[in-house]
């Protein structure tokens, strides 16, 4: 069965996630990546203990050794809670993407939906002009192509992931899209959903957040610099 991939660094939300793993997802092992006086006290199929670094680097560490066993990952933030349907409906969609014909190499990434995530993810974005139908907008309910996606609780192949996420907090998955896709993969969102606590781990301040990164972008994707801050 194929793992669920963890970095943390307080573990706020650890207890609330890896209940809700064991309730509705227990025949998924987990990859559990943190410092040891915040993770020992969890159960998990491996656990990497590690200071905090950036969230590219703990993310890769943990799925790198998941991938060490497996061709194909799970990723969660530790920020979120699974639903009953969180992970057949993610699953479901990704055998879906992987009959398209179109789809080669194969999919990027495959991501869930949630209450906290970039607008295309966002359950809180409807398209047009469309109503709510039994508490949900109908377009929840399909997949989409996307250019990004957070993995807030995504699939990812051994392939697709490549050489993993760049060294950074913020845009470390804008990165890894964008580079994946000039590889010629293709990234998905699902009708899967997850909620959402936001910013748990990495914080709230922006600004901070943008300036830590930009001189890494800077010098290694100028490129994406260009497109997308136009400097």
């Amino acid at each position: 069965m194929i793992p669920i991939c963890i970095a943390t660094v307080r573990g706020a939300g650890l207890p609330v996630l890896l209940e809700s793993i064991r309730q509705y997802a227990p025949e998924h092992p987990v990859y559990l990546r943190g410092p040891e006086s915040v993770i020992e006290k969890f159960d998990a199929h491996l656990k990497i203990f590690g200071k905090p670094r950036s969230f590219g680097e703990d993310y890769n560490e943990v799925i790198f050794a998941a991938l060490k066993d497996y061709d194909e990952v799970l990723v969660a933030n530790d920020d979120i809670v699974l639903t009953p349907d969180s992970v057949r409906l993610l699953m479901e969609d990704v055998g879906i993407i992987k009959t398209m014909n179109s789809v080669r190499p194969g999919p990027g990434w495959v991501a869930s939906r949630s209450d906290a995530a970039r607008p295309a993810q966002n359950v809180r974005t409807r398209e047009g002009d469309e109503k709510l139908n039994f508490y949900k907008y109908p377009s929840e309910g399909l997949i989409r192509v996307a250019q990004e996606i957070s993995p807030i609780f995504a699939w990812v192949s051994k392939d697709a992931f490549g050489e993993g996420f760049p060294p950074l907090n913020w845009y470390s998955d804008d990165v890894h899209c964008q580079d994946a896709r000039r590889r010629g993969y293709v990234h998905f969102i699902s009708a899967s959903y997850v909620h959402h606590i936001g910013s748990n781990t990495i914080g709230f301040n922006a600004q901070k957040l943008h300036d830590e990164a930009m001189p890494w972008l800077k010098e290694h994707r100028p490129e994406y610099v260009a497109a997308w801050f136009g400097s």
